[in-house]
């Protein structure tokens, strides 16, 4: 499963925020800019975490190159 929770546009470039996986490997979120850059990482055992997460940084304009360093600091 693959799920977009949104789209933003930000100098110049766009963000796309996703959803993936399922209830045998987890859910994560995975964050692509204008197809050039890219970063996922698995977050939850559960769908309905992951999506509140993937919403919170998309409200944030997370860029791929920061996913980690985020998750770091929510102990994710």
């Amino acid at each position: 499963m693959r799920k977009c929770v949104g789209n933003i546009a930000l100098d110049g470039k766009s963000l796309h925020y996703y959803v993936f996986g399922d209830l045998e490997t987890g859910y994560g979120i995975e964050i692509v800019e204008t197809r050039v850059e890219k970063a996922n990482h698995i977050v939850s055992g559960r769908l309905e975490p992951a999506l509140n997460l993937a919403k919170q940084l998309r409200r944030g304009s997370v860029f791929p190159a920061s996913l980690d360093e985020i998750l770091e600091d929510f102990e994710i």
